[in-house]
């Protein structure tokens, strides 16, 4: 494994554990903070790539949307 994929795995990781503490505490204010700069982050330093960053900013955007039509639902 060359440093390139080393920095990607780490930044991925990182990710997808930030994603993982937004979905316990979505709802909460700045709950997406954390897992946003962490995906920004990691496209800057160019640990992820401009699909990856997209994607994973809809996977956030779509747990938010998740989150809304189940408080709409049960209004």
């Amino acid at each position: 494994m060359n440093i390139a994929q080393r920095d990607h795995q780490i930044a991925v990781g990182w990710i997808d554990a930030e994603i993982e503490t937004l979905l316990r505490d979505v709802g909460k204010p700045n709950a997406s903070s954390a897992a946003r700069s962490s995906i920004t982050l990691a496209f800057m330093l160019r640990a992820i790539d401009e699909a990856e960053h997209r994607h994973y900013q809809a996977r956030i955007d779509k747990i938010y949307a998740t989150y809304n039509a189940s408080l709409s639902s049960a209004a």
